[in-house]
């Protein structure tokens, strides 16, 4: 089996489980790590697609900034 399939598969589970846990969840803490747990996954899905850039945006912008930024809110 191709190493970047199960890569990609891991990383689906994964992505799929962390909006579950976003839209799931009643603490709003637990929600907003669900949301982290999505974003690391897209970024995993950007380099696997040899997107490194996107990829790094998406860690520091996204999963950086904004969930730090939505912490902070609540």
């Amino acid at each position: 089996m191709n190493p970047e399939f199960v890569v990609f598969v891991i990383f689906a589970v994964a992505a799929v489980a962390g909006a579950v846990t976003l839209v799931g969840a009643r603490n709003p803490v637990y929600s907003a790590m669900g949301l982290l747990l999505t974003m690391f996954s897209m970024a995993v899905f950007y380099v696997l697609n040899d997107a490194h850039f996107v990829a790094a945006v998406q860690v520091i912008i996204y999963a950086g900034a904004v969930m730090t930024l939505f912490l902070f809110v609540i």
